[in-house]
């Protein structure tokens, strides 16, 4: 399934979904036409497959221990966004939604419906028990837990329009989301990040 999915990525960067063909998929996996069918109906099935495992939301399992504090909770929930959405496969597949959303919009929500909204609702849940645990009034992330992942969104979405970043820059996305999320977690523990280097004047 990997040899497929990864086939897939290739084909459809490279062609684009409209003129991508399932035998070119077959081929490139080193599968025949037939044994590629076995897994998929069509090539729509091999995209959505495609979306859920490279723009899959992070395992939100092994949470940090509820009443630890604030600091924790957001670098846990950075780290694991990062980790995850941060892959090169995940940016290549961000590059081919932004390229074929409109020619496959139905298939855009359901990876929205049947993956993007559930782990909303869990991430949700997550900072809401985390809001009780500490005894802070809930905040609008809790009740809008999308705007945990926008920051991240606005760091791949810089790398697919221009091109692979700066470790430094991931760097300070990373240290500015943390900052962003304790601050919206608990406002009294407002931190700023730490400034990037600069290189001396020549």
């Amino acid at each position: 399934m990997v040899q497929i999915l990864d086939a897939a990525l290739v084909e459809f960067s490279e062609r684009g979904f409209a003129a991508a063909r399932m035998d070119d998929i077959a081929r490139r996996c080193g599968l025949s036409k037939g044994g590629l069918y076995a897994h998929f109906a069509g090539k729509e099935e091999v995209f959505e497959a495609l979306l859920t495992r490279s723009l899959a939301p992070p395992d939100l399992g092994e949470m940090p221990v509820l009443g630890a504090g604030v600091r924790p909770m957001a670098q846990w929930v950075v780290d694991k966004l990062y980790d995850s959405l941060g892959r090169p496969g995940a940016v290549a597949t961000l590059r081919l939604l932004v390229a074929e959303s409109a020619r496959v919009p139905h298939l855009i929500v359901l990876w929205k419906r049947n993956v993007v909204q559930p782990h909303l609702i869990l991430l949700g849940d997550i900072l809401r028990a985390h809001a009780v645990q500490e005894g802070v009034v809930p905040s609008v992330i809790t009740q809008e837990p999308w705007l945990a992942l926008s920051p991240v969104v606005h760091a791949l979405l810089s790398q697919v329009v221009l091109g692979g970043a700066n470790p430094q820059d991931l760097d300070h996305y990373r240290q500015g989301h943390v900052a962003l999320l304790c601050e919206l977690l608990d406002p009294a523990s407002r931190i700023l990040p730490q400034p990037v280097p600069q290189p001396p004047a020549k």
